[in-house]
C-alpha cells in the first residue's frame, strides 16, 4: 500500500490543502516557514507509531489550531479555529496481499452498520464524527475482533482497495482538546464507505518512519514492542544461537559490577537507606542484562575516527544510520509490508557529495515501487533522481496560509538536468534564458542592483536552447511562479518549417521554436487580460514578416536587418513593450552587445563556457560588465522586474501603445 492522498484543514499554518502523493518519490519544496514541516507533522500524527487519539498524549495543543486575522477600519481581531481535520488515504494495488497475520495482536473495533456516502469527505465527514458509538443500538454496530476471528477481518478487507484514517481534534472554550480517530474503507472511488469507530489497525497496513529536521535518535529509534526499531532489535536478538554465550557474558558483567560498586553499596545500605526502606537493596550494574527483553539494552555506537554514541554524532550520520536501519527492517524483517519514509531536510549538515549519496539511498529504498518516500528539502540535489515519476509539491505561504502546487516531473524531466534548472522550485520569480546569457544577466543585475536578485528570491535559469524555453515556462506556470524571458532577436522570428529552412540553409537559416510557442497563457501572466491582445499582435506581426520578408524571417539575427522596411518603427515599439513587461527579446543576439573593440567575443563567435570564464576573470580584476557590454536593454528589462508597478489595465508602467 502507499499513501495516496492527504487532506489537512485548520492545522497550524494550513487552512485547507489537498495533496495527491505518488507511489515512489515525493519531494516537498519551498522557502523557510512556508508550512512544509506542518504537512509532515500532520502525516505523522495520523500514520505515525503512536496513537494520535490517545487521551494522555498531548500531540495536539491549542497552538496547533489554524489562526487568522480579521481586519476592519477600527480593529484587528485574531480568530482561532475550533477543529482540525487530517485525512490520510492509503491505496492498495490490484493483487496486493494484506498481511492478516500481523493483525492477530490488534485490538477489535466497532464498525457502523450503515454505509457512509462516498462524497462525505467533501464535508470532512462532519456528520459521521457526530455519531457516538456508545449511544447506538446493538443492531447499528458490529464488533470486529482480529484476535478471535481473523476470518471476519479477511471478509471485511479482502475486496477493499481504499483505506482512510481520519483524525479530528476539537477545541472547547476552556482550551481543552478532544481527539477522535476513525477508520474508513471501501472497494473503489465509486463505492460508499464503511466506517470503523476506532483505528487499531494502522501500521499493519503501512509501516511508517518519520525523521524530523531536528534529529533525535532517542525518539526516532525508540525501543519498545510497538516501534519498528524495537521490532527489528527483538527480531535480531530472539532465538539467536549465541544465547548461552550472552548469558554467561552478562553474568560476568554483573559479577564485575558487584565488585566495582561493593563499597558504595555497603555504605549506603548500612546507613539511613536500610532503616527507611527495610528489605530493600540498591544495585549498581552495567547496562547489559539477561532478562527476556534483552533487546531493550542495545545501544548504537558510531566510530568515524572517534567511537561514541550515535546521539553524539552529527545529523548527517544520524540520518544515514536511521535510513539504513529502517531499510534493513523493511527489506529483511518485515518483508510483507510496504513502507513510508518521511524525511525532513536530509541535507542538513551534509556536504554535496553526502547529499547525493543519501539521495541515491532513498532511490534504492523505493525498491521498484514497493516503498514510498516523502522528503522536504531546500537542496536542488534531491530533485535529481533515477525515479521516473517523481512527484514535486511546491509549498508557499500566502497571507499567512500554506498553499501548494504540485506536478509529476516525468513531462519535464528533460529540462530538469542539474541544479541550475532545479533551483526553479525554490524561487519566487524566474528569469528563463537560452544558454550562457544567464551569466551576463546576473553580472548586469549585480552591478546595477547589488544583491537584489537574491533579496527578491529571483533565479536566472538557462534551459539549454530556444526549443526548451516554452517547455520550461509551462513548468513554471504550473507551479505558479512569476516567469520572465530573455532571448535573442531570432526568437521573435523562425518556426519549425523544415522545408523553408532548407531553402535558405546556405544563408544561415535555422529551425527552432519561437515566442509564439510560449502561448497565450504566458502572455496573460505577464500582461493580464491585455495579454490576449498582445499575443495576437505578436502572431500577426510574425505572419506579416513571414509573408513579406520570408528570407529574413528565417535568417535575420538583429532588428537592424529590417531597418528601412515598412513598419520597422512599430516592430521596435513591440519589442520595447515586451521588454519592459518581462519578455526581453533583445534587438540582436547576445554576442552583438559586446563592445566592438572588445576582442574577447566577436560577432562571429558564440558565447561559450570558456569565454564566460575569461569574462569572469576580467571582472574579478576590477572591470565592470557595463564597460564591455551594452547593458541598456537588459537594464530596461530588469527595471520592469524590480521597480515598475502594474497599472489598472494589467500592463506595467512604461507600456507604449501597440
Amino acid at each position: 500500500m502507499y499513501l495516496h492522498r492527504v487532506i489537512i484543514k485548520n492545522f497550524r499554518s494550513i487552512e485547507y490543502i489537498d495533496i495527491t502523493f505518488a507511489k515512489g518519490k515525493n519531494i516537498i519544496v519551498g522557502k523557510n516557514n512556508c508550512g512544509k514541516s506542518n504537512i509532515i507533522k500532520a502525516i505523522d500524527l495520523v500514520l505515525g507509531e503512536s496513537n494520535p487519539a490517545y487521551v494522555k498524549n498531548e500531540n495536539i495543543t491549542e497552538k496547533d489550531f489554524f489562526t487568522y486575522k480579521i481586519k476592519d477600519e477600527t480593529k484587528e481581531e485574531i480568530v482561532v479555529t475550533n477543529d482540525i481535520f487530517i485525512y490520510c488515504e492509503l491505496r492498495r494495488d490490484e493483487g496486493e496481499d494484506i498481511p492478516y497475520d500481523m493483525m492477530l495482536k490488534c485490538s477489535g473495533f466497532y464498525k457502523y452498520s450503515r454505509s457512509i456516502d462516498k462524497d462525505a469527505i467533501k464535508n470532512c465527514f462532519e456528520n459521521e464524527f457526530l455519531i457516538n458509538p456508545d449511544e447506538l443500538r446493538y443492531e447499528e454496530k458490529q464488533y470486529i475482533n482480529p484476535k478471535k476471528n481473523i476470518d471476519q477481518v479477511i471478509e471485511e478487507f479482502e475486496n477493499k482497495y481504499i483505506f482512510a484514517f481520519v483524525l479530528k481534534a476539537y477545541r472547547n472554550e476552556d482550551g481543552d482538546v478532544k481527539k477522535d480517530l476513525r477508520f474508513f474503507y471501501r472497494e473503489d472511488e465509486n463505492s460508499n464507505w464503511t466506517m470503523a469507530f476506532s483505528a487499531p489497525i494502522r501500521n499493519e497496513f503501512l509501516q511508517s518512519a518519520i525523521i524530523p529536521s531536528f534529529r533525535d535518535p532517542m525518539v526516532q529509534l525508540r525501543i519498545n514492542q510497538w516501534s519498528w526499531y524495537g521490532k527489528l532489535l527483538r527480531h535480531l536478538t530472539k532465538n539467536h544461537n549465541k544465547d548461552d554465550e550472552l548469558k554467561k557474558a552478562f553474568l560476568r558483567v554483573k559479577e564485575i559490577a558487584d565488585e566495582v560498586f561493593s563499597d558504595v553499596k555497603q555504605k549506603i545500605s548500612n546507613g539511613s537507606f536500610n532503616a527507611a526502606f527495610p528489605g530493600t537493596e540498591i544495585l549498581f550494574q552495567f547496562s547489559a542484562d539477561e532478562k527476556p527483553d534483552i533487546y531493550k539494552n542495545v545501544v548504537i555506537y558510531i566510530d568515524d575516527g572517534y567511537k561514541s554514541l550515535i546521539t553524539d554524532k552529527g545529523s548527517g550520520i544520524q540520518s544515514a544510520t536511521i535510513i539504513g536501519l529502517f531499510s534493513y527492517y523493511i527489506n529483511y524483517v518485515n518483508t510483507k509490508l510496504s513502507a513510508l519514509l518521511c524525511l525532513e531536510e536530509p541535507e542538513l549538515y551534509l556536504h554535496p557529495h553526502a547529499c547525493r549519496t543519501i539521495n541515491y539511498k532513498l532511490d534504492e529504498f523505493l525498491n521498484d515501487g514497493k516503498n514510498q518516500v516523502i522528503i522536504t528539502t531546500h537542496s536542488p540535489e534531491f530533485l535529481k533522481t533515477i525515479e521516473p515519476n517523481m512527484n514535486i509539491i511546491l509549498a508557499r505561504k500566502n497571507e499567512g496560509k500554506t498553499a501548494i502546487h504540485q506536478l509529476n516531473v516525468k513531462k519535464f524531466k528533460d529540462v530538469l538536468v542539474d541544479n541550475n534548472q532545479n533551483e526553479v522550485f525554490f524561487a519566487d520569480k524566474v528569469i528563463v534564458c537560452e544558454g550562457y546569457d544567464n551569466y551576463i544577466i546576473k553580472w548586469v543585475a549585480e552591478e546595477l542592483y547589488g544583491n537584489k536578485l537574491n533579496e527578491e528570491n529571483i533565479s536566472v535559469i538557462s534551459v539549454g536552447g530556444k526549443d526548451n524555453i516554452s517547455k520550461f515556462v509551462d513548468l513554471t506556470l504550473k507551479l505558479g511562479i512569476d516567469t520572465y524571458i530573455v532571448a535573442d532577436f531570432d526568437y521573435f522570428l523562425r518556426d519549425k518549417d523544415e522545408e523553408k529552412v532548407r531553402k535558405y540553409k546556405d544563408k544561415g537559416a535555422k529551425c527552432h521554436e519561437s515566442i509564439e510557442n510560449l502561448g497565450e497563457r504566458f502572455f496573460i501572466s505577464r500582461f493580464g487580460e491585455e495579454g490576449k491582445k498582445i499575443f495576437g499582435l505578436v502572431s500577426k506581426v510574425r505572419n506579416i514578416i513571414k509573408q513579406n520578408y520570408e528570407e529574413k524571417f528565417y535568417t535575420a539575427k538583429r532588428i537592424e536587418d529590417f531597418r528601412g522596411e515598412e513598419k520597422f518603427d512599430r516592430l521596435e515599439a513591440i519589442l520595447r513593450t515586451l521588454r519592459i513587461n518581462g519578455i526581453c527579446i533583445l534587438s540582436g543576439d547576445i554576442e552583438s552587445f559586446f563592445n566592438k573593440d572588445f576582442r574577447l567575443v566577436s560577432e562571429t563567435h558564440k558565447l561559450s563556457l570558456e569565454k564566460i570564464f575569461e569574462i569572469n576573470s576580467i571582472l574579478n580584476n576590477g572591470c565592470k560588465i557595463s564597460s564591455i557590454f551594452n547593458v541598456v536593454e537588459i537594464k530596461e528589462f530588469l527595471d520592469g522586474i524590480f521597480h515598475i508597478s502594474e497599472t489598472s489595465d494589467g500592463c506595467r508602467q512604461g507600456c507604449v501603445s501597440v
